[in-house]
C-alpha cells in the first residue's frame, strides 16, 4: 500500500496524528494506519472537503459513540482535521481485522474459499448477529440507511460488524442528516421509485434489507426476489421487490413467480421464521413498523440456533430438528453441488468394514412351505341320523336313476310302436316326473352335503388370503432385493473410489487446466464491469448459482429471466479476458489445494452413495429381523389354516363324487 499524503494531522483535542500507509480505498476516500503502532484505529480520510453539514454529522456521531455501538461498527471514534482547529478531513474508527464481506459467508462457492469451516449453524448465527447489531444502532436512534452486502463484515466466529458507519442517518433533534446513497436490490418496494435518496429514512426501511440479508444467509445466497417468472417480460429484481414478488413465499405461484432451481423452500426454517420472511416481504411491511424488528429477527433466530441437529450422515450438516431428513443432503444429491466442506478426504466410512456388517446378516433362507396336501385328514364321522340319511340318499340316488332309464324306454317304445305321437305317450314322462320329485325333494344327507361344501370353500377362501399374506410378509424376496441393492452400491461405490485414485494420477497431466479453473474462480462476478450488468443482475446471477468466472455458461445465463444473447455475450468475453489473464506456474503443477479440489469434485458424487450404504445395512437388518418375527408369528396360524382346509377337504369328500382343488 502507498504512504498517505497527509504527514501530519490534528485530531480533536489538537493533539498531532501521523498516518502510515493506505490499507484501503473507496468511493469517497481512503483509509490509513495510524502511526507509530497503532494497530487497533485506522483512519479515513475524505478525498474533498466536506460540507459545514457533513462535518457536523461526523461531530454528533463522535459525540454519541459508546461501547456498544463500538462492539458491533466502525464507529467514529474521534475526528481528524488538517491543521489545528481546521476543517474536518476524516475521523479515527476501530481496526476490524480477519473479515470477509458478508456476501463471501452466504454464497456457497465464496464460503468455500473464505469459511471453509463453516455449516449452517454458522449462518444461522450470523443472521443473529447480524439483527444484534442492527437491534444497537436502532437503539440508539440511528438508522443505516445504506444496507448493502458490502458495507457487512464478518468474522471466523460469525461475529458482525458493520462499515461505512458515516453514511447513516443521523437525527439531532429536528435536523436530520441524511443518508444519501442505496442499493436497489436491498430498498424496499415504497422507496423503489425514488431517483434521489436524500430523504427520510425509518427503522422499516432497514428492516426490508436486514430480512433480505437475513434470507441471503439461510437460503445460501438465493435473493428472495430473485426466482423463475411466468410471465413474457422482464423480471428484474428492483421490479420484483416494488410488486411484492417474494418468489419463496405462499403466494408466490399467484404472483407468477417460482423458486429458481437447485434451491430450497420456507420449509427448512420453523414456522415463526418463515413467518417473518412474509411479513417483511408483504404489502403489509409498508405501514410504520409493518416490518419484523431486528429485535423480532434475534429471538426467533436464537430460538433456532437452539433447536439444530447434527446430520446422521454428514457431520457438517446441521438443520432444524422439526425436519424429519437433511435438507442439505437433498440438495446436494439432487444438484450436485458441495455447500458445505467437510473433510480433507472423500470418503468417510470404511467400506469393508460396512461389508463385514452386511455379511453377519444372515439370510433368513427359503419359507418354510406349509400346504394342506400335507395334511392326511380323516373325515368328520356322521351322526346316526345323518349316516342314516346318507345310505337313505344313496337308495334314492339309485331309484332316480332307475326311473329316469325307465321313462327313456318306455318313451322310446311308444314312439317306434305308434309312428307319431299320441296322448298314451305321456305315460312314459311319470317315472321321469317322479325322479324329478325326488331331486327336488331332497333328505337330509343333502343338506349336510350343502353345509360341509360351505365349510370347504370357507377354509379354502381363508387359506389363500393367508397363503398370500406368508409369502408377501415372511418371505425372503424383500430381504434378497435390498442385499442385491447393497451389492450395486458397494460396486458404484468402489468405481467412485477407483475414479478418484484414476484422477490423483492424472493430476500431473491436467495441471494447465486446473491451474487456470482454480484462477477464474477466484474471479468472481462482482468485479465485471459491463455496462449491462448491474448490481442486481450480478444477484440475480448469485441466486442461480453463478458466482465465478468459472461458472459461466451461455445456455445457464440464458435460461436466467432477464438475461439475452447481448448480456450473456458480454459475461462470455469477460471470462475470456480473464482467462488470458492466466499464467501457468510450472513449479505449482501439483499442490495440496489440487488435491484438496480434487476432493471436493468427488465428494458430492460418494457421498449419497456412501449413504446408500449406511442406511442400507441398517435396511437390510431391519428386513431380517422383519421376515423372522413375520415368521414366528405367522407360521403357526398358516398351518393351522392349512389343516382347516384339508380336514374340510376330506369332510367334503365322503359326501360328493366331485373333485375340489385347495
Amino acid at each position: 500500500m502507498s504512504p498517505s499524503p497527509y504527514y501530519n494531522l490534528f485530531d480533536s483535542r489538537g493533539n498531532p496524528v501521523s498516518l502510515g500507509k493506505k490499507v484501503g480505498s473507496g468511493g469517497e476516500g481512503d483509509v490509513y494506519e495510524i502511526a507509530p503502532h497503532r494497530r487497533d484505529v485506522l483512519a479515513k480520510i475524505y478525498h474533498k472537503p466536506l460540507t459545514g453539514e457533513r462535518q457536523e454529522k461526523l461531530r454528533l456521531m463522535v459525540s454519541g459513540c459508546n461501547d456498544e455501538l463500538k462492539e458491533f461498527a466502525a464507529w467514529p471514534l474521534d475526528l481528524l482535521h488538517d491543521s489545528k482547529n481546521g476543517p474536518v478531513c476524516g475521523f479515527v474508527m476501530p481496526r476490524i481485522t480477519d473479515c470477509e464481506p458478508i456476501h463471501r459467508v452466504y454464497g456457497p462457492s465464496h464460503r468455500k474459499a473464505s469459511f471453509p469451516n463453516a455449516d449452517w449453524k454458522f449462518l444461522v448465527r450470523t443472521a443473529k448477529n447480524l439483527a444484534a447489531a442492527f437491534y444497537i444502532i436502532h437503539k440508539y436512534g440511528y438508522v443505516v440507511g445504506d444496507v448493502n452486502e458490502g458495507n457487512i463484515l464478518v468474522t471466523k466466529k460469525a461475529c458482525v460488524r458493520l462499515i461505512d458507519c458515516d453514511s447513516f442517518q443521523v437525527q439531532a433533534r429536528e435536523k436530520i442528516y441524511f443518508c444519501e446513497v442505496g442499493v436497489a436490490q436491498f430498498t424496499p418496494p415504497e422507496l423503489q421509485k425514488s431517483k434521489d435518496f436524500r430523504m427520510l429514512r425509518t427503522q422499516n426501511h432497514d428492516n426490508f434489507g436486514l430480512a433480505i440479508l437475513i434470507f441471503l444467509l439461510l437460503f445460501m445466497g438465493r435473493h428472495p426476489f430473485s426466482g423463475v417468472y411466468k410471465g413474457n417480460d422482464d423480471m428484474p429484481i428492483e421490479r420484483a421487490i416494488a410488486e411484492h414478488r417474494f418468489a419463496f413465499g405462499r403466494g408466490a405461484a399467484l404472483k407468477a413467480m417460482a423458486p429458481p432451481p437447485n434451491s430450497v423452500g420456507l420449509s427448512v426454517v420453523p414456522r415463526e421464521v418463515s413467518s417473518l420472511f412474509e411479513q417483511a416481504f408483504t404489502e403489509s411491511g409498508h405501514q410504520s413498523w409493518g416490518r419484523p424488528s431486528a429485535n423480532d429477527w434475534w429471538n426467533v433466530l436464537d430460538a433456532l440456533e437452539k433447536r439444530l441437529k447434527k446430520c446422521p450422515t454428514e457431520s457438517m450438516h446441521t438443520f432444524y430438528t422439526g425436519l424429519a431428513t437433511c435438507p442439505w443432503c437433498g440438495l446436494e444429491n439432487s444438484s450436485g453441488i458441495l455447500l458445505f466442506l467437510s473433510s480433507d478426504t472423500i470418503s468417510r466410512i470404511d467400506v469393508a468394514s460396512e461389508w463385514q456388517k452386511v455379511l453377519a446378516i444372515k439370510p433368513p433362507g427359503p419359507i418354510p412351505e406349509i400346504s394342506p396336501r400335507k395334511y392326511r385328514c380323516l373325515p368328520a364321522p356322521f351322526s346316526l341320523d345323518i349316516a342314516r340319511a346318507v345310505r337313505l340318499g344313496k337308495v334314492r340316488q339309485a331309484v332316480q336313476i332307475v326311473l329316469l332309464v325307465a321313462s327313456a324306454a318306455i318313451m322310446l317304445v311308444l314312439s317306434a310302436g305308434s309312428g307319431f305321437p299320441h296322448p298314451i305317450d305321456a305315460i312314459g314322462l311319470v317315472p321321469a316326473g317322479i325322479a324329478g320329485l325326488l331331486f327336488v325333494l331332497p333328505g337330509r344327507d343333502m343338506m349336510e352335503k350343502k353345509r360341509r361344501k360351505k365349510e370347504f370353500e370357507d377354509a379354502r377362501y381363508s387359506w389363500r388370503l393367508w397363503e398370500k399374506k406368508w409369502k408377501a410378509e415372511a418371505g425372503d424376496a424383500e430381504f434378497t432385493t435390498q442385499l442385491n441393492a447393497l451389492t450395486g452400491s458397494k460396486r458404484r461405490y468402489e468405481a467412485i473410489e477407483q475414479e478418484y485414485k484414476n484422477a490423483l494420477a492424472a493430476l500431473q497431466h491436467t495441471s494447465r487446466e486446473r491451474q487456470q479453473k482454480k484462477f477464474l474462480e477466484t474471479r468472481f462476478i462482482d468485479t465485471c464491469t459491463s455496462p449491462r450488468l448491474s448490481e442486481n443482475r450480478k444477484a440475480a446471477l448469485r441466486s442461480f448459482g453463478i458466482e465465478t468466472a468459472a461458472d459461466i455458461d451461455p445456455h445457464k445465463i440464458l435460461s436466467i429471466p432477464g438475461f439475452d444473447t447481448a448480456l450473456t455475450n458480454d459475461l462470455v468475453n469477460w471470462r475470456k479476458q480473464q482467462e488470458s489473464r492466466f499464467v501457468f506456474d510450472e513449479e505449482k503443477r501439483v499442490s495440496a489445494s489440487d488435491i484438496q479440489g480434487l476432493i471436493h469434485t468427488f465428494q458430492p458424487k460418494i457421498r449419497p452413495v456412501e449413504r446408500e450404504i449406511l442406511s442400507g445395512v441398517e435396511r437390510l437388518y431391519s428386513i431380517q429381523q422383519k421376515i423372522l418375527k413375520n415368521r414366528a408369528k405367522f407360521q403357526p396360524i398358516v398351518e393351522k389354516s392349512a389343516h382347516e382346509l384339508a380336514q374340510a377337504h376330506a369332510n367334503l369328500s365322503v359326501v360328493t363324487l366331485a373333485g375340489y382343488f385347495f
